[in-house]
């Protein structure tokens, strides 16, 4: 239900999370393990501090935690596949709208679009969710070096999160590092970046712009970046929008 978690669950920290007595459940898509009744609280913790020390890369030093009552009921309501820590139970009323009540979950298929985008909403309608919550990844590891590039084949837009002032910096790929993109990247092409705040290649060989946190959320951020690419590249959806991110070792 998070995509950004295949950069995480690589197939050896996979195989780690197997080792370590968790299955995967295909009702709802996480791996789980049952402890038996007698199992104590310690040898509890310490299990749940070493699957995330070990197949999640988790820094158990700045472990957070957070307790709540949730009602009785077969299927509790459980965060959504556009947001943070989706699966997560969760019945907080501002996660209501896109929260799952269910006791199976089946993604989508993620083929991408089978026609050609006809406008950016409908290119933000295929890829939005996505985008989004890969923008949502690199806020919440702004302490780390990360990054994402939603490369559209015929140009991208890559960002990266600063921690002091809390910002998004994203870039716009110009032709001063892809010759190429000079017949794609015309006069009214690029005026359009600049409308939407790009500013001209300085000390990168892109065009960038600065997102503060306290004035954009991630989903602005996704939509923004998905109509650049369809005014400003001539992106439709084909092929699909390819998501290159660091290597998380």
């Amino acid at each position: 239900m998070q995509p950004s978690l295949k950069n995480v669950l690589t197939p050896g920290r996979t195989a780690r999370l197997e080792a370590l007595g968790w299955r995967f459940d295909p009702s709802f898509g996480n791996y789980v393990q049952t402890f038996p009744a007698e199992a104590t609280t310690s040898l509890l913790g310490e299990q749940i501090a070493q699957v995330l020390r070990e197949a999640y890369a988790a820094d158990i030093a700045t472990l957070q935690s957070q307790t709540a009552w949730v009602p009785i009921e077969p299927c509790p309501p459980r965060n959504g596949p556009t947001q943070n820590l989706a699966g997560m139970v969760n019945d907080a009323p501002e996660m209501a709208a896109t929260a799952v009540h269910a006791c199976a979950y089946k993604p989508e298929a993620d083929a991408g679009p089978s026609a050609p985008a006809g406008s950016a909403a409908q290119l933000i309608g295929f890829f939005g969710a996505k985008v989004t919550a890969e923008i949502q990844r690199l806020r919440i590891n702004a302490q780390r070096r990360v990054y994402t590039v939603f490369d559209a084949g015929i140009g991208y837009v890559q960002c990266a999160p600063n921690v002091s002032p809390p910002l998004m910096y994203c870039e716009a790929q110009s032709a001063d590092s892809w010759p190429a993109l000079v017949s794609v990247l015309t006069p009214e092409r690029i005026a359009r970046l600049h409308d939407l705040g790009f500013a001209e290649p300085g000390s990168s060989p892109n065009y960038s712009k600065e997102y503060p946190e306290d004035e954009f959320d991630d989903g602005t951020i996704a939509r923004e970046a998905l109509t650049l690419l369809y005014e400003v590249y001539g992106y439709k959806g084909l092929p699909p929008l390819k998501i290159r991110t660091e290597d998380i070792p």
